[in-house]
């Protein structure tokens, strides 16, 4: 019998994040997942399992839902960290809300499958992302889109659910996105 891993300790500060939104505001996460469930439902019947829906939900709750269409649940606890949490633990709340979500191409992956070297297509920005449980379906060529968030120690993981996208679809994709880009800009400049 394998021995249970334990958790990553984002993973507990998570669980900790929402304990205080749901004392705060309690039903507020209920609420969140009717809308969830009506404004992201192409989205949802992309997900495979119930572990997909959840990591969906947790991630668009936590980082974009809005608590009274003012701030998301993570930008409440970094403004009001009161005695719940250390400064360790808002450090890594705010590297959630200042996460690297975006569109990557995948550079390079390790031989075990766990390491990813990334490349946002927008920025340029090349990142190193470390995952546990990821399955090993990816190849180096093919594009996601994810929202890797930066642990205190440099790596970062990813948090959400990862879109992934062949090397066709992911340049087309790209291509939208950088053409786009450009039309924004040049508007900007006028």
């Amino acid at each position: 019998m394998k021995p249970k891993r334990k958790k990553p300790w984002e993973t507990k500060l998570i669980e900790k994040i929402i304990d205080v939104i749901n004392y705060y505001f309690p039903g507020e996460e209920k609420i969140a997942l009717e809308k969830f469930k009506k404004e992201k439902s192409e989205e949802i019947s992309l997900m495979p399992s119930k572990m997909d829906f959840a990591r969906g939900f947790q991630a668009w709750f936590l980082l974009d839902y809005l608590i009274k269409d003012e701030f998301t649940p993570m930008e409440f606890i970094s403004a009001n960290p009161e005695k719940y949490f250390t400064k360790k633990e808002i450090k890594m709340i705010n590297k959630f809300i200042n996460n690297e979500r975006g569109f990557y191409e995948i550079l390079d992956i390790t031989n075990n499958k766990k390491d990813y070297i990334l490349k946002n297509v927008m920025n340029k920005k090349v990142i190193n992302v470390k995952t546990i449980d990821f399955p090993a379906k990816l190849k180096a060529g093919e594009f996601i889109y994810a929202v890797p968030v930066e642990k205190l120690g440099g790596n970062y993981f990813f948090y959400g659910n990862v879109a992934s996208y062949s090397k066709e679809e992911g340049q087309k994709v790209m291509d939208y996105l950088i053409k786009e880009s450009d039309k924004i800009n040049k508007e900007d400049k006028k």
